[in-house]
């Protein structure tokens, strides 16, 4: 059943991607690559409101269906900057991903560049984000 719904999420984000990649490009550009150290998969940050955050059963219900559907665990949450930090139980020893082709949107779109937003990576990460050159 999690690989149904999984099929689903990734639909979802090659559609939701193309328009961006396409019509909307980002005034930032990606430079570097991946470095294979699994340093991301330790501490994935992902992004939830105020009000959200908030709401005890909101963010219950949220770290709940994180950690089933990707099989993350939870970290901590920051509430002063409003994320949820989980770790993913998939990260091999040799730093790779034990499930590649099942991983979640967050793996496969990171770093994730922002249409007005200076992409954020973690320390040591292979990837830099430069100002693309928009005439």
């Amino acid at each position: 059943m999690k690989k149904i719904i999984i099929a689903f999420i990734l639909l979802d984000n090659f559609l939701t991607n193309l328009p961006k990649k396409v019509l909307f490009r980002s005034r930032w550009v990606l430079e570097g690559k991946c470095r294979k150290c699994g340093t991301c998969c330790k501490e994935i940050y992902l992004r939830i409101t105020p009000r959200q955050l908030s709401s005890k059963l909101f963010t219950e219900l949220a770290v709940r269906w994180t950690s089933w559907i990707f099989d993350f665990e939870l970290l901590r949450i920051d509430y002063e900057n409003c994320y949820l930090v989980f770790s993913c139980k998939h990260l091999r020893s040799d730093g790779k991903c034990g499930s590649y082709f099942w991983r979640p949107n967050i793996c496969r779109n990171y770093p994730l560049v922002d249409y007005f937003e200076e992409p954020k990576v973690l320390p040591d990460c292979g990837f830099r984000a430069r100002p693309r050159n928009m005439l």
